[in-house]
C-alpha cells in the first residue's frame, strides 16, 4: 500500500477486519478469538490512519495543465 492509500486498498483492509470479527465470533477458542480480534482493531486503525492521506476530490490531470507543462530550465 505504501503512503498513498486509495478507496479501494481501504475497503479491502475493513473487509479482512470484518471477516476476522465474524471468525471471532465463530470459533469456540478463546485464544484464537482473541487473536482474531486484535488484528481485526489493528487493521482498522490503519485504515482509519490511512483515510487521512485520500485525496479530498478526485483529480483530474486534463484540468490542471499548468502542473504538468514540462520545465526548460538551466542551472
Amino acid at each position: 500500500m505504501g503512503y498513498f492509500a486509495g478507496v479501494q486498498d481501504l475497503r479491502n483492509l475493513l473487509s479482512l477486519a470484518a471477516r476476522l470479527r465474524q471468525l471471532a465470533d465463530d470459533t469456540l477458542h478463546h485464544g484464537d478469538k482473541d487473536l482474531y480480534l486484535t488484528a481485526a482493531t489493528v487493521l482498522e486503525a490503519r485504515a482509519s490512519r490511512l483515510t487521512s492521506y485520500l485525496p479530498d476530490a478526485p483529480y483530474d490531470r486534463n484540468t490542471d495543465a499548468r502542473l504538468h507543462r514540462a520545465v526548460d530550465r538551466i542551472i
